[in-house]
This record gives structure tokens, C-alpha cells and sequence, in this order.
């Protein structure tokens, strides 16, 4: 179980799926395969990267086949696994079709609204931070205020992410930039790291 569903908060991520409805077919450089087949155990099943390519032309061509529009997207295999470490993502083809829907969506529309993820237990061991974030209100509360903002943006049709940030992070984030703990700040912090995830590594 994902940190996602431990505490409530949409799972879209392990969807095939990009935001905006295509199907995406996560692929990694030739020169990412053997590390690629050392960390996803599906991966592994295939010959060589040619193997690996072909079955992904063939998924991609059968699901064109059944009316889906399908789209291959090739990402950094480091970032994949930063993602999946920070999500609790499985370290497989589908996941790594799930990063590269979200890749697909902050490439194609940098107005995307990234909203940032707290675990329960950072936020308890970050007194300060969360204080400063919950504005007085316990994890529950905030959590509840942030799923309102989170529909809100859906409803007015914007395009929304999310990331699991670690706090830790935020604040050396922070004491660099010179930036305050609120809110908008930590959703900026995710946005900055999610955009370096998602880049287009052919630059």
C-alpha cells in the first residue's frame, strides 16, 4: 500500500493514464535498459533493449488498434526511481507507465497545479513546519482543507499532480530561497522537483 492510500489521498498516479485521458507507454534510453532490467523485475524477462521495445510497439499498436490513444513517452530511469521512492510506486512497467503519464502532462502544460504530500509521521516530527503550514489545524484538518483545494482546481479545470514531499527537504528548500513556510511555498517546492523529475531527458 502507497503512502497515497495510507493516508487517503488520490491515487491516480498508478494509472496508465495521463491527466488529460491518453494512454502512456513509459519507456527508458538504451543506455538505461540493463540498469532498468536490474531494478524492475518485468524488465528483466526480455533479451535485450530491442526485445523490450518490440513488445512495447506491440502494446502500443494493439491498444491504437482497440481506439485508444496510446503514446510512448521515454523518461530518465534515475528520476523513475526517485519518483517511485518518494510515492511507494512498485518498480514495474506499470508504474513506470504512470511516470511517464505524469512526465506526458507537466511537459505538455507547465499551468499544471502541483499540490505537494505529507506523511502523517513527517508531519509529526516537523513540529515547526507543520505549524506553520496547518495554520492551527491537526494533520486531519489539513488534510481535509487540502482535498478541497485539490477539487477546486479540478473543478475550475486545471490540470492537477500530486508529489510526496519530504519536509526535511522543504526547509534546506527553503533556508536556501529565503522562502517562508506556507502552503503556496511547499506547493512551489513540489512543482520545482516534480518539473526536474518529469524533464525531457533528450534535453
Amino acid at each position: 500500500m502507497s503512502m497515497f492510500e495510507l493516508q487517503g489521498i488520490n491515487t491516480d498516479f498508478v494509472d496508465r493514464r495521463s491527466p488529460n485521458g491518453v494512454a502512456v507507454i513509459g519507456r527508458v534510453g538504451e543506455d538505461d535498459f540493463e540498469r532498468a532490467r536490474a531494478e524492475m523485475p518485468d524488465v528483466a524477462a526480455y533479451v535485450d533493449y530491442d526485445d523490450w521495445l518490440d513488445a512495447l510497439d506491440g502494446l502500443q499498436i494493439g491498444l491504437s488498434m482497440a481506439g485508444v490513444d496510446a503514446t510512448a513517452v521515454c523518461v530518465d530511469l534515475s528520476a523513475f526511481l526517485q519518483w517511485r521512492e518518494l510515492t511507494g510506486a512498485s518498480c514495474d512497467q506499470s508504474a513506470l507507465d504512470a511516470f511517464a503519464g505524469l512526465s506526458l502532462t507537466m511537459r505538455g502544460s507547465r499551468a499544471a497545479k502541483v499540490f505537494a504530500v505529507v506523511g502523517a509521521f513527517d508531519f509529526a516530527i516537523h513540529p515547526t513546519e507543520a505549524a506553520a503550514l496547518a495554520e492551527g489545524r491537526d494533520y486531519r484538518g489539513w488534510l481535509r482543507r487540502r482535498g478541497q483545494a485539490r477539487a477546486m482546481a479540478v473543478a475550475a479545470g486545471r490540470q492537477v499532480a500530486e508529489l510526496p514531499v519530504r519536509l526535511e527537504g522543504f526547509r534546506e528548500w527553503r533556508a536556501c530561497v529565503g522562502q517562508g513556510a506556507c502552503e503556496a511555498a511547499l506547493d512551489r517546492y513540489a512543482e520545482l522537483l516534480l518539473e526536474h523529475l518529469t524533464s525531457d531527458p533528450a534535453g
